[in-house]
């Protein structure tokens, strides 16, 4: 079968052919011009020869099909890569959510009808209800190991509860590096953004996207955990939403959606606006200390923050706190401290905690012990 020509990256392209962004992998969505929110469907195409019967083999994966009123994009862009939909031999569906996986029961009941579909049994139970044929249902825990595919290759399920949902499971490709990740390090996208590969100017959508819908930071560190474990290691992340990311991106965004606090971490915070002037009293003084340790370097540390400004204004010289000034506190420090011996790091930590305390303000989460500030700064936290 002749394959089409398909972009690698012109916008112009993206609402007309398929994008192969790896080898073999390609983006099939849907791309509404304004919109900042829209689904990512991919289609893997496995071609290679079967270890049991030693014949060519194809296996074809769509990956999150995406909503149904999608369809019709999917239908055309999948079909044009490897000749009809009855050609795919799965889905593979990340969670429950009707963007992620709609369309998978028109495309398994009238398209694809010998397709399996391979989730969670947790995301099982509630996509069944979508009409779904359970004799074709095939559950991510009976390979946690891999997932040997009939041409050869092999495919890992990733779980990561939580995030957003108890049975939210990526998949990882280990022939391309690609991981396929649902709605973690998925977000909102600038309406004006060209192309699918993420740049620096996206994090501020994927932040926004992770504080509304992620339930707890320990899920997303949990998470990022288990994606830093993978061999080889992970050079594109796929999500569901927004735009793919590569490059020095994947390592950047993985520090930072370790950090990131979401959902509950913020709720009660974000929303008590009573004590910010304490906190801004707190922070002033923890930077008129750093300024006699590391003069004018405090003013380029705190320039090198992409999030500060979340939750603060910095004009270059003053800090002013607007919003969640625990977790702003807590994050002043970490930058002053980075790279700074122990008795530097140690008399910025102990000004931060006692300051605190003095104001009658919840104890800092300080990285004490990694900072190795001196023996006392303990009981203040305790």
């Amino acid at each position: 079968m002749s394959t089409p020509p398909v972009s690698t990256h012109p916008p112009s392209d993206l609402r007309l052919v398929p994008v192969e962004f790896a080898p073999e992998t390609f983006w099939v969505g849907k791309r509404d011009p304004g919109n900042i929110f829209y689904a990512n469907p991919y289609l893997r195409r496995f071609r290679g020869v079967d270890p049991k019967t030693q014949k060519q083999s194809e296996f074809n994966l769509l990956i999150d099909p995406g909503s149904s009123s999608d369809f019709s994009t999917i239908h055309t862009k999948v079909t044009s890569l490897i000749g009809g939909l009855e050609r795919l031999s799965a889905l593979f569906i990340n969670h429950q959510d009707p963007d992620v996986g709609s369309s998978a029961s028109i495309i398994s009941a009238r398209y694809a009808p010998r397709a399996g579909i391979v989730c969670s049994e947790d995301t099982w139970r509630l996509i069944v209800h979508m009409n779904l044929p359970r004799n074709r249902f095939i559950a991510t825990e009976k390979f946690a190991q891999g997932l040997n595919v009939p041409t050869g290759h092999r495919l890992i399920p990733v779980p990561t509860p939580f995030c957003h949902f108890r049975g939210a499971v990526m998949l990882y490709d280990p022939q391309t590096r690609v991981l396929f990740s649902g709605d973690l390090f998925g977000g909102l996208t600038d309406a004006n953004a060209q192309g699918l590969w993420a740049e620096e100017s996206d994090w501020k959508g994927i932040r926004a996207f992770h504080q509304i819908y992620m339930p707890v930071n320990a899920a997303l560190a949990r998470a990022v955990a288990t994606i830093r474990k993978l061999q080889p290691a992970v050079e594109i992340i796929a999500p569901q939403h927004g735009r793919i990311v590569r490059g020095a991106l994947v390592s950047q965004f993985l520090e930072r959606m370790e950090r990131l606090q979401v959902g509950l971490d913020i709720m009660d915070e974000a929303q008590d606006r009573t004590h910010l002037q304490a906190w801004n009293s707190v922070v002033d003084r923890v930077l008129t200390l750093a300024r006699g340790y590391l003069g004018t370097s405090v003013e380029t540390k705190l320039a090198t923050s992409p999030e500060l400004s979340d939750t603060a204004a910095f004009d270059g010289k003053r800090l002013t706190v607007n919003r969640m000034g625990k977790w702003t506190l807590e994050h002043v420090v970490d930058l002053l401290c980075q790279g700074e011996p122990p008795e530097i790091a140690g008399p910025i930590l102990v000004e931060a905690t006692s300051a605190a305390a003095e104001y009658n303000l919840p104890t800092p989460h300080l990285d004490i012990e990694g900072n190795a500030a001196p023996a006392h700064v303990s009981l203040l936290t305790s």
